[in-house]
């Protein structure tokens, strides 16, 4: 035990409430024995919508942090950092590029847990010397920790020395009815995500007209806050369009148990995104566990969560018809409900616990403060 590397955990916890900023959470708040570990929490956005984008307030706990860091990598000697790098875009890379060169050459090895789908593409695009000094920052990680097999399968671009495949995993606290609904009783389809336009949101509009269409009873319950302004407005302004006004639900912000109430009284999960950054949405795991049949899109880790034809349906991204006749197939046979239900739930019980990425996440410690 004392000849093992220590490890220090950066990154950023709720709020705001996004996947990456979770799953660190879990890691900080676990009871570590067999590790020293300790940890600094960054604080660079307190909601959602400063997330991506710059202020002088994010310039000065970037100083403060890389001072924090640089001490403790120096006290508790030999000391490994982990850190989830940023998304692809410009300012959080611009972060990670002064935060990283200047606190690695203090560490003992590094560890990056890539959330965020998309960055080796995004700083190929850069110009030099950005993406020179990008590359440098990221380059040759002792341990690089995906969060889905399609991204293993990309090229590596920053050459990390071992590359595993870790899920993400989380406690839900579903209590989901065992009894039927009520045939008469009307469908409620849930979409849980900040609201933006690639996360799909204006697909909700398209969709829900074709339901519509469909002579189709039912209720889309939206959860989140808008990240766009312009996004915003459309929306409004074709829900008004569409007389839409009475099937779509707009919540805003929820967490805790009236968030879970949601996922209860849900027939099933829509979420039609192709966000950018979008690699293995907790969203998802959410619903599994509530035994939700999800409607999704081919898309980057989606397509290794959700089961076609198992535990939902996966459609090309955009494409609303598919998303209504997939939706539809679910609200009138209610044994392709049930089915769908049970294998969602199950998914969840042997692939997405807390427990399970716990260990995972154990193990990679492990091997890492073990070695070299």
């Amino acid at each position: 035990m004392r000849n093992k590397k220590n490890i220090l955990l950066v990154g950023q916890t709720p709020p705001p409430f996004h996947g990456q900023a979770v799953a660190t959470k879990l890691l900080f708040d676990h009871e570590w024995i067999d590790q020293k570990i300790y940890f600094l929490r960054m604080n660079f956005s307190q909601s959602e919508t400063e997330v991506g984008r710059f202020s002088f307030r994010k310039v000065f706990h970037l100083f403060i942090l890389i001072i924090k860091t640089v001490a403790l990598l120096i006290r508790r000697f030999p000391c490994v950092l982990y850190y989830p790098p940023a998304s692809p875009h410009m300012v959080p890379v611009l972060r990670d590029i002064f935060f990283l060169i200047i606190v690695r050459p203090f560490s003992r090895g590094t560890v990056f847990h890539f959330h965020a789908g998309g960055l080796p593409e995004f700083v190929n695009s850069l110009n030099n010397p950005i993406r020179f000094f990008a590359k440098r920052a990221y380059l040759k990680p002792d341990l690089g920790i995906e969060i889905s097999n399609s991204q293993v399968k990309e090229v590596d671009g920053f050459y990390a020395k071992k590359r595993i495949v870790i899920p993400n995993g989380l406690d839900v606290p579903a209590k989901k009815c065992e009894d039927k609904k009520a045939e008469n009783e009307i469908k409620r389809i849930l979409f849980v995500a900040g609201l933006r336009r690639t996360k799909g949101v204006l697909d909700l509009i398209e969709t829900a007209q074709k339901l519509k269409e469909m002579k189709l009873d039912f209720i889309m319950d939206v959860v989140g806050l808008w990240q766009e302004s312009e996004t915003e407005k459309l929306f409004h302004a074709e829900l008004s369009k569409h007389n839409l006004k009475d099937n779509i639900l707009i919540h805003g912000k929820l967490i805790g148990q009236d968030k879970w109430d949601l996922y209860n009284s849900a027939t099933l999960f829509f979420f039609p995104s192709y966000y950018e950054s979008e690699n293995f949405p907790l969203v998802l795991i959410e619903a599994m566990a509530f035994g939700l049949p999800i409607v999704s899109t081919k898309w980057r880790g989606i397509t290794e969560m959700v089961d076609q034809g198992d535990s939902g349906f996966l459609c090309e991204v955009g494409k609303c018809d598919e998303f209504a006749e997939a939706i539809r197939s679910l609200f009138v046979d209610q044994d392709l409900h049930d089915n769908m239900s049970k294998s969602a739930r199950s998914l969840y019980e042997n692939n997405y616990t807390q427990n399970g990425f716990i260990s995972s996440m154990a193990e990679a410690f492990e091997d890492v403060t073990s070695n070299g």
